[in-house]
């Protein structure tokens, strides 16, 4: 019979090995060492909270699954109860704690302190209400909306799982939670600033596209807490009797400031006529003061749908000072057209364009330098215009697009502060002192983007002049 190769070939490879004294194929095998757990590391979003503020506290590190515990010790305050990350609920305190928070892995503990704040007694009716309404968006996006609520108090509140109806569809409750501030504002919306969506330039407290405020039917919208007091009412379900949606004109509907009412009363309501913290030009003032000033008073806004929009970010105003140049520098945010800017210190002269009428086409993200001088003249993006210096004790710069507001500011320089015109730039939105100096610099986030607010406090006045670049 005759023998298969294969076979052949087996017996000879076995007899080869046999002989060789390899007896077994030897597999390379890694050195195991026994495995290195992380240090166990907490991180709060906040290491100071209200007794009615949640925290979400995530974890890193460890080497099993981590039970959470205070110090001292409450009870159900962890959600969920082992795990990470988890969202704390503080206990309601009758007065401030130093509380130790402690998570532990079964082999480490990890612990943080943090402050927990009595809040004192809940806030009450009148105390938050609406104070504007975007219901017909912005020029940027009709879904550009956004809801202002008003802290009348001098306390800090916390809003947990507060409500407003209707504000997410017809029928439908908005729901919210967030930190209000003594005497201030909160701004909810539907995009957030850093959004090509949203032309509100401002810091948003609450960006959630849930946000849908119905343009067929006005509301009723009616501001509640978690436990279902109401704490405001606006509009009636009919129609809006304030707020513009038109081609040309997109207006927010916004509270009279000497107004506390809580339910409807339309006369103490009005169609905002400036436009404050929105790079569009449409009429609102989210983040900021209201006018007090209805769209009804004012011009007819211009029809420029190819103008640009821009903000107020360097100045330098010091007259006889030796100095050649007095300045203001802006930034470009849209696109567009630059002859329509005004740049106005109020003093009554008739202020013009910036170009004298000429047609300038900037793009979004240029810088130019407005210039005092004696006549019209431009050096690429300086523009020198005909026109007093603004006095170095104390005046406004505002920044127009024909006859809408854009940006402005109040500086002074001497030791009592003052207001060349307080009336008309508490109009424009300014709250607070003016600015304490005759050159400032905006400042700007940590994400590089500029400050938003008419408030003295957006500026910086130790920064060194930087002309047509970004600010340090």
């Amino acid at each position: 019979m005759k023998v298969p190769m294969f076979t052949i070939l087996l017996i000879s490879v076995s007899f080869f090995l046999g002989c060789s004294g390899c007896t077994q194929i030897e597999t390379p095998t890694r050195n195991e060492t026994p495995s290195q757990s992380k240090a166990l590391l907490l991180y709060p979003e906040s290491y100071e909270i209200l007794d009615t503020e949640p925290l979400r506290i995530e974890a890193d590190g460890g080497s099993g699954e981590i039970f959470w515990e205070t110090d001292p010790s409450f009870d159900n305050c962890f959600q969920p109860e082992k795990g990470a990350p988890v969202l704390f609920t503080p206990p309601d305190l009758s007065d401030d704690l130093i509380l130790g928070i402690i998570a532990s892995d079964g082999k480490e503990n990890a612990r943080i302190d943090i402050t927990v704040i009595d809040e004192g007694p809940p806030p009450a009716p009148g105390d938050v209400l609406i104070n504007e309404i975007a219901w017909a968006g912005t020029h940027t996006s009709s879904y550009d909306e956004y809801v202002e609520l008003i802290n009348n108090t001098d306390r800090v509140f916390y809003l947990n799982n507060w409500r407003i109806e209707n504000a997410a569809g017809v029928g439908n409750p908005f729901i919210f939670s967030g930190k209000l501030f003594p005497s201030s504002l909160f701004l909810i919306a539907n995009y957030g600033e850093s959004s090509e969506k949203s032309s509100i330039t401002v810091r948003i407290d609450r960006t959630d596209a849930a946000l849908s405020l119905p343009n067929l039917q006005a509301g009723p919208y009616i501001l509640m807490n978690s436990g279902g007091m109401v704490f405001d009412t606006v509009c009636d379900g009919g129609e809006y009797l304030h707020g513009k949606n038109e081609q040309e004109v997109k207006a927010s509907m916004a509270r009279l400031s000497t107004s506390s009412s809580r339910q409807w009363e339309p006369a103490s309501w009005y169609t905002e006529s400036v436009s404050v913290n929105l790079s569009d030009g449409t009429l609102g003032t989210p983040g900021a003061q209201n006018s007090d000033k209805p769209l009804s008073e004012q011009l007819p806004a211009p029809e420029i749908g190819d103008a640009a929009r821009a903000i107020i970010t360097e100045f330098y105003i010091d007259l006889n000072d030796g100095k050649v140049e007095d300045w203001v520098e802006l930034y470009i945010t849209k696109e567009g057209n630059v002859k329509y800017f005004i740049v106005s210190d109020l003093d009554g002269d008739s202020d013009s364009s910036i170009t004298d009428g000429e047609d300038c086409f900037l793009s979004a993200g240029e810088y130019i330098q407005v210039i005092w001088s004696t006549a019209y003249h431009r050096e690429g993006n300086r523009f020198f215009i005909p026109d007093v210096n603004p006095t170095g004790t104390k005046d406004e710069l505002v920044l127009l697009c024909a006859t809408a507001f854009l940006d402005g500011l109040c500086y002074c320089s001497t030791d009592e502060l003052q207001f060349d015109d307080l009336e008309e730039m508490r109009g424009y939105g300014w709250s607070g002192d003016p600015v304490c100096g005759k050159r400032a610099a905006r400042k700007r986030d940590e994400s590089g983007l500029y400050l938003g607010g008419l408030q003295a406090e957006i500026w910086d006045l130790e920064a060194e002049p930087t002309p047509g670049v970004p600010n340090q």
